[in-house]
């Protein structure tokens, strides 16, 4: 058996990353891949069993890399908005940092893989449908679906960090708090919704 490598494992991973950025899930090949990473075709066949294995598998390192991300910076003594702000801002602040997990995140989103893939499994999503649920009993979170609240909690992230990204203007610390008091305005309950 060949011995394995962590930064051959790291530069197949990283080269992936970039070539599906530039060239989308149906342009590239393990031949691409191998050539860009620097190592034989042989070696990706260590760490993964195919290609859809490779793609698959890198996609939920990034989403569970994202959750660690968004979850980490939270305090038990919080309340649910608090929480729920906390999380919005890390994830975001993490997304600005690492924009190569964005695209690719997208990008995978909208392929067939993605019917392999369970949501609940993801810390995060768990963590925000608790969150979500414990809200709406405590009539802190409008009674909704949850995929209604998200979004319209999350969902704009992507267009924000668009917009920060083609420099359309820049997200500063100030416009973070913003948007995430913007998101949460959107989603807590009201007396007058009743």
């Amino acid at each position: 058996m060949r011995t394995r490598d962590p930064k051959k494992k790291e530069s197949i991973i990283n080269e992936t990353i970039k070539l599906v950025n530039e060239l989308g899930f149906t342009g590239i090949s393990i031949s691409k891949i191998v050539d860009e990473a620097g190592v034989s075709p042989a070696t990706i066949y260590i760490y993964y069993e195919d290609k859809q294995d490779l793609l698959t598998k890198i996609y939920v390192d990034i989403r569970e890399k994202m959750g660690k991300a968004a979850l980490s910076n939270l305090k038990k003594q919080m309340s649910i908005e608090e929480r729920f702000k906390t999380i919005w801002r890390d994830f975001f602040k993490y997304a600005v940092k690492h924009p190569q997990f964005i695209s690719y995140r997208e990008q995978f989103e909208q392929t067939t893989m993605m019917e392999g893939i369970n949501e609940n499994e993801f810390e995060l999503f768990s963590y925000i449908t608790d969150l979500f649920q414990e809200g709406i009993k405590k009539k802190k979170i409008k009674d909704l679906e949850l995929p209604f609240l998200v979004s319209f909690a999350f969902i704009p992230i992507i267009n924000l960090l668009k917009f920060h990204f083609d420099a359309e203007f820049t997200m500063t610390e100030s416009k973070i708090g913003i948007a995430s008091d913007m998101a949460w305005d959107i989603i807590k309950y009201s007396e007058s919704e009743k």
